[in-house]
């Protein structure tokens, strides 16, 4: 018997070191189709759902405004578990702004948690029979925090910039 072994057979019994089940100290993940943790699969399925409620709702609006203005312009802020959408037009009397605030976090996929701040800008526009969406993002997450002047180190990485298609008209 080895020394480790002997050792654990002393402190717990024989019986007991030869009886432990391995794999219970390991934990258990369960990947779906995908390979996406079960946990991570219900929070995207949640999501999903949200996107496809935002298009019912909101399609007809967007579809409209960005004909008559040829351009939705917005931008976010996200981080510290809060995401924020602006848009250049006001909007903010309109009934659609929570939702189309809502439709773009979660369509772009846009963080909302964790120690970071992340910026971007885009412009939703219709091209071949597609309402799309054009953007861009920057992440600043903390890398140090410096002592002597009591201020969190940020460092800037792109995450994120691509032209998607928001859906067909």
């Amino acid at each position: 018997m080895n020394p480790i072994k002997q050792f654990f057979a002393r402190l717990f019994g024989q019986d007991r070191v030869e009886k432990q089940d391995p794999a219970r100290a390991q934990p258990v993940i369960v990947p779906n189709r995908t390979g996406i943790n079960v946990l991570m699969a219900g929070r995207e399925k949640e999501r999903m759902e949200r996107i496809a409620t935002g298009e019912r709702e909101l399609k007809d609006w967007i579809v409209k405004r960005v004909s008559d203005k040829t351009s939705l312009v917005f931008s976010w802020e996200s981080g510290g578990d809060e995401a924020f959408v602006h848009f250049d037009d006001d909007i903010t009397e309109e009934d659609v702004s929570e939702d189309l605030e809502e439709y773009i976090v979660n369509k772009l996929d846009i963080p909302d948690a964790g120690e970071f701040k992340m910026n971007g800008n885009g412009v939703i526009y219709i091209a071949d029979n597609f309402v799309r969406a054009k953007y861009s993002s920057t992440m600043k997450e903390i890398i140090d925090y410096n002592e002597d002047t009591d201020e969190e180190v940020f460092g800037e990485v792109e995450v994120d910039s691509n032209d998607i298609a928001l859906f067909a008209l």
